[in-house]
């Protein structure tokens, strides 16, 4: 039997929402098949002791169910929130020094993470760095992503927190050792091309869940009965579609006795406020307003009783990966009209088991006048046939049959050896301080060449970063330009940076265990101050944030290469970022163990030329083309935050939305985007005054 553990916010009975119900359910079977479940849980206290103390014994086998607290493991935490940008940057970290601190308390075959918020990628990068390399099967499940949902119904708050947030979410289903689909249908349409996700790294485990009992009566068609949407009130539910086909139809049949039943919460955003419900009232005329009831949270028993009343139920969603509230409607057999979606298409069909609409208004009305005037189908609809009845597979049988971190053709094998480029400006001194360092490395298979800033008297130079350089091998005797070449990977580092003696090793073990990954990397510290750093889920944005600061990261390259061929000399002192870009578009993502083991220096770099940085988008920039819209409508909000008159300057409207935005970015193509989108991008770089 397997020992499995879900890490989660949310938990039924205990807490709302969807996963919560889904882990309350998978953990029943699970017991009742004989497995152990543990639940790693950040909520607050009472909630906890909630569950613990009481919820948790509800469970069948409830002996073989333990649950652990997050901020209980995380006393000895060492990151407080100040310390670290971004909230779900933060809250990776302390669910990766939970887990850990977990893992040497229990014996697990596998942890499962959601994807959203990409709340266990650092423990999955920790793992990447040699951490617990015998320790569980690290997986994630895919709900759906807060990126794709801000897809399909606009967010608000669209900041750069935000933003790296996406980062974390794509990094976390990037090292994820497994990927747990609902269905095949919605993986392939969301997830396969957009995350890279690769179908050997798969496995379909479909939702369990609790069913409604069977409805005892059918309402009478003549009235009064209920049309239902049965789910929290989000902007992707598409709720908005709903409320304007039933005031058409209601419009073209004053006399339907009829209302219209939304059944759940409200949620904070919407178009033009802080509550979705008050935006979908707006939009129902006056003399309706007693048709359309919101009715809240409601328990399942009272929903189970409303469905008595209901004639069928719409789901005009725009996006879901499973959705419980439909099938358990669909259990309870009720009727139900449906939206095309992909989450939807391995269980539904139309006419068979459903209706199955269009996704436009006009599509939704005709299937609610069909349904309202046609018996007949009504009855054939009231759940014909059982539907995801093979609740969560067999995967959780046999968790550790999943290959791991590593690619599928096995870890580097061979040696591997990096180029250590030592940076040594006029007037910085002899480079000593990291040469000492870099002799107390445990990894010993690198060479190191020093950059000397300036002319030597009859000797060769390389320009490189905005500046010329001539070299010196570890021994001090001058070295041609073009007789050195690349070796497995390449670093830079200042003169006065002290990496800790496992830096490289930790560095060089990433890179070696997992072949399609562009570069590794630590946090830095700064006199005493720990740097984190979004290099590895947002490197698109690093020359944004950190101009042309050294990244320090150990960049994968291909043997052999003259070093002069390295550096777009065009790029100036962005040169290595634009190494660094070229090599994520030919391997892959990078990747960052959070932790400090290397103390730098400030290495004044030169002003960012925002003519290079037009270049490095247009010419290296295509991979990010996507990320890189969005970005561009961050910083312009940054630049009007810090400069209200820039707004009047702005060639676009001072607010555009995520979703545009993001259509924006699909309809134009990636380099096209860069000559359009970008290049506003930096005349509002132009407009921004300094912090």
């Amino acid at each position: 039997m397997s020992v499995i553990c879900f890490v989660s916010y949310e938990v039924y009975p205990t807490t709302w929402g969807g996963c919560g119900v889904l882990l309350h359910h998978a953990a029943e079977l699970l017991l009742q098949r004989g497995h152990t479940v543990i639940f790693l849980l950040d909520v607050p206290e009472d909630y906890f002791r909630r569950f613990d103390g009481h919820d948790r014994l509800s469970f069948p086998n409830a002996r073989n169910c333990r649950a652990y607290h997050v901020d209980t493991l995380c006393e000895d935490f060492p990151h407080p929130p100040e310390q670290i940008p971004g909230a779900a940057l933060w809250k990776s970290l302390r669910f990766a020094h939970a887990y850990h601190k977990l893992a040497s308390l229990e014996k697990m075959d596998f942890v499962e993470f959601f994807e959203y918020c990409g709340v266990g990628y650092h423990a999955m990068a920790r793992r990447l760095y040699g951490e617990d390399p015998d320790g569980p099967v690290l997986g994630v499940r895919l709900h759906n992503s807060i990126e794709l949902i801000d897809f399909h119904g606009a967010t608000r708050c669209l900041d750069k927190n935000r933003y790296f947030l996406y980062g974390l979410e794509r990094g976390a289903i990037g090292l994820a050792e497994a990927v747990l689909v609902p269905t095949r249908t919605y993986y392939e349409r969301y997830y396969k091309h957009r995350y890279t996700l690769a179908p050997q790294r798969t496995a379909v485990s479909q939702s369990p869940r609790l069913q409604f009992p069977r409805v005892t009566r059918r309402p009478d068609p003549a009235g009064p009965f209920t049309i239902i949407h049965f789910g929290r009130l989000f902007q992707f539910k598409g709720i908005d579609q709903l409320i304007h086909a039933a005031v058409a139809v209601f419009n073209e049949r004053p006399d339907l006795r009829c209302r219209v039943e939304l059944i759940g919460p409200d949620s904070p955003e919407s178009p033009f406020g802080d509550s979705y419900i008050q935006y979908l009232k707006s939009l129902v005329p006056g003399p309706m307003r007693n048709r359309f009831v919101f009715t809240g949270h409601l328990p399942h028993e009272e929903v189970a009783g409303r469905l008595n009343s209901a004639l069928f139920a719409v789901f005009p969603n725009r996006l879901e990966s499973f959705c419980y509230s439909l099938h358990e409607v669909y259990d309870a057999g009720v009727p139900v009209i449906i939206n095309d979606l992909p989450g939807w298409a391995d269980f539904f069909e139309h006419e068979k088991n459903a209706l199955v609409y269009d996704g436009t208004t006009r599509g939704l009305i005709q299937a609610m006048k069909r349904m309202l005037d046609d018996h007949r189908l009504r009855e054939h609809l009231a759940r014909p046939y059982a539907v995801a009845d093979e609740p969560l597979g067999n995967f959780y049988d046999e968790p550790r049959r999943v290959s791991g971190l590593v690619d599928p053709g096995g870890p580097w094998q061979g040696s591997f050896r990096t180029l250590v480029l030592v940076l040594c400006p006029a007037g910085r001194g002899d480079c000593g301080a990291v040469r000492e360092a870099l002799d107390r490395q445990t990894d010993r298979c690198f060479d190191t060449v020093s950059l000397i800033e300036g002319p030597v008297q009859g000797g060769q130079v390389i320009w490189w970063l905005g500046r010329p350089w001539h070299l010196r091998d570890s021994q001090g005797r001058p070295l041609s330009v073009t007789r050195l070449v690349t070796t497995d990977a390449l670093v830079l580092l200042g003169s006065g940076d002290r990496p800790d003696p496992t830096w490289l090793e930790r560095c060089v073990g990433a890179l070696r265990r997992r072949r399609n990954m562009a570069f590794a990397g630590t946090w830095a510290r700064r006199n005493g101050v720990v740097l984190p750093s979004f290099l590895d889920v947002a490197p698109e944005a690093y020359p944004f944030d950190h101009g042309s600061s050294l990244t320090r990261a150990v960049i994968r390259t291909e043997p052999g290469q003259l070093i002069v061929d390295l550096f777009d000399p065009n790029l100036g002192n962005l040169g290595e970022v634009g190494c660094l870009w070229q090599a994520l578009r030919r391997w892959g993502p990078g990747c960052l163990y959070p932790q400090p083991l290397l103390e730098v220096t400030d290495d004044q770099p030169g002003p960012l030329d925002v003519n290079l940085l037009h270049y490095l988008l247009a010419r290296y920039g295509g991979p990010f083309a996507d990320r890189l819209t969005i970005l561009a409508g961050i910083l312009k909000d940054q630049a009007v935050s810090l400069d209200p008159a820039a707004a009047t300057r702005s060639a676009l409207p001072p607010m555009i939305s995520v979703e545009h935005k993001l259509m924006l970015a699909h309809e134009l193509g990636g380099r096209d985007l860069m000559k359009i989108a970008l290049k506003k991008l930096i005349r509002r770089l132009l407009l921004r005054k300094p912090p």
